[in-house]
């Protein structure tokens, strides 16, 4: 081989090896454009799920609260029903004629019924109000979500 071909082979491994090393380095930059921007995405994805975790964990709480005071407010109105029962017997063991205990009778049934549609009522509203306060927020966050999406 003459000194020109060994020069001109020479060069020409000299820039398959800049292109080769070129090519490495741009695909190593490509690789870690990937991986960073797979980190970020993951980020964002873990810090929506940690928020979306708290935010239930604060709704069961609130689920939680709310089914607490409607069990308290249920024993509430047995004691009382319980109390104006024990009442009317006594009025009723205390009646003197079969008249004067068909009106403690009619008294308490007449009271229970009005006593029983207020409590209905009183109960109904405060499930109403527990169940808005435990749905709000994720209406809210949907409706969040929906316009960020749009």
């Amino acid at each position: 081989m003459t000194t020109t071909n060994t020069a001109a082979l020479d060069t020409v491994i000299e820039h398959a090896t800049e292109t080769t090393k070129a090519a490495g380095e741009r695909v190593r930059e490509f690789a870690q454009i990937g991986v960073r921007k797979a980190t970020e995405g993951f980020e964002q994805i873990s810090k929506a799920a940690q928020t979306a975790s708290e935010e239930l964990n604060s709704q069961f709480s609130q689920a939680r609260d709310g089914a607490t005071k409607a069990s308290l407010k249920l024993l509430e109105v047995a004691k009382e029903d319980a109390d104006a029962g024990f009442a009317a017997l006594n009025d009723l063991f205390a009646a003197k004629s079969p008249i004067e205990a068909f009106d403690v009778s009619a008294k308490y049934w007449r009271g229970r019924l009005e006593t029983r549609i207020a409590q209905a009522q009183d109960l109904g509203a405060f499930v109403r109000k527990s169940a808005d306060d435990v749905v709000r927020p994720v209406q809210e966050r949907i409706e969040k979500f929906t316009k960020i999406a749009a």
